[in-house]
């Protein structure tokens, strides 16, 4: 077996992820937690009368359930929105109980269309001091513009792949990806793979600019085309713990082995058909070194805060390129997360209490030392 990272470095992050999750246990009865999601029910589509549907950035309630009886396990006091509108509510006109428990706000609602939706619970959070977890308003915003993000880490030396916009029907700054060239086709706003199918691979050729336009109109919003990568897709799991922390890399695979390699990982892959699976990544000391140099700049870089995942993809040369970034992975079994907890030693149980205690610590709740 090639040899992994330095073990000392992961049993370092693991003890101080056990300090946090035993002191979030001590405190879990004083804390109230508001819980602020979407629900979405029925089959999953990326399709909508008006552009994309981003409904796969919601919880089925079931999923919901299964998140809110996580974190009552560990002593915490649950409090439930299923709707931006409602939280608001509750929140400006102080219908919450007013008790003496801390109050603490998690939340991944992204309704309506756009950008920027992800930002606004972590902005109103801000505006009325409730500590969030997880990252506040301009990172969750700047991380879900895939051009914009790409340009600042770009910026800072990390290692991205060529990208370029088409927008309002036309490239921006007149910059487009040269003839010949081998191109993924991203709508701006969205994750969970949304927008993303077989034919989103392509070549840039004679038909490719009306492919471009056409796509433009049915995602509704800009479209990135970037530069595409063949090789291993592996996922970053990081922590906010007084510094940025990379865990253990995973490899992100289809459910039978074999990689993606020449294919993108598409909407259907991840939402529909569950072609997923995860396995360590095998690299030598100087490889897993560079990818958390390059992850946990890029996690500052971006301003993220509490847990985050970053995806690369990894070339047959060795090169990481950075291709997508998420500010707040779903604390859940079957993802890249709770894949690098269990390498740790902690189960999936122990998750939304390391999450919580990373806000606690961040906010001065706990010590987290």
């Amino acid at each position: 077996m090639v040899p992994g990272p330095a073990e000392p470095a992961s049993l370092r992050i693991a003890a101080r992820l056990r300090t946090i999750i035993e002191q979030t246990l001590e405190v879990a009865p004083q804390i109230h937690l508001m819980f602020v999601t979407n629900i979405h029910d029925g089959e999953l589509s990326d399709g909508g009368p008006a552009g994309l549907s981003s409904v796969a950035q919601s919880y089925t309630r079931r999923e919901a359930d299964e998140i809110i009886r996580g974190f009552q396990a560990l002593g915490v006091t649950v409090e439930s929105f299923f709707s931006e509108i409602d939280f608001i509510s509750a929140v400006t006109q102080h219908s919450s109980p007013r008790e003496s428990k801390h109050r603490v706000v998690f939340t991944d609602a992204e309704g309506g269309t756009g950008s920027g939706r992800r930002a606004l619970i972590p902005a109103l959070c801000r505006l009325v001091s409730l500590p969030v977890l997880n990252s506040g308003a301009h990172a969750c915003s700047l991380t879900r513009h895939k051009f914009h993000a790409n340009a600042v880490l770009r910026r800072v030396g990390v290692r991205v792949p060529e990208t370029w916009l088409f927008t309002g029907g036309a490239w921006l700054a007149d910059l487009q990806p040269p003839g010949g060239s081998r191109v993924i086709i991203k709508p701006t706003y969205e994750s969970m793979g949304i927008g993303v199918g077989e034919d989103s691979v392509r070549i840039v050729d004679a038909g490719f600019h009306q492919f471009i336009r056409d796509r433009a109109a049915r995602f509704g919003q800009p479209t990135v085309v970037q530069e595409f990568i063949t090789g291993q897709e592996v996922g970053v799991p990081l922590a906010r713990l007084e510094k940025t922390y990379a865990l253990k890399p995973v490899v992100m695979r289809q459910a039978n082995g074999d990689p993606y390699g020449a294919r993108p990982k598409t909407f259907l892959d991840e939402n529909v058909n569950h072609n997923l699976s995860h396995v360590p990544f095998e690299a030598t000391d100087a490889q897993h070194a560079a990818l958390r140099d390059a992850t946990t700049l890029a996690f500052d870089a971006l301003e993220m805060s509490g847990v985050a995942r970053i995806d690369l993809r990894i070339d047959s040369d060795g090169r990481a390129y950075i291709i997508d970034v998420n500010a707040d992975p779903p604390p859940v079994a079957g993802t890249c997360w709770s894949f690098a907890m269990q390498k740790l030693g902690f189960s999936v149980q122990e998750m939304p209490a390391a999450w919580l205690g990373i806000c606690l610590q961040e906010h001065g709740l706990i010590s987290g030392v």
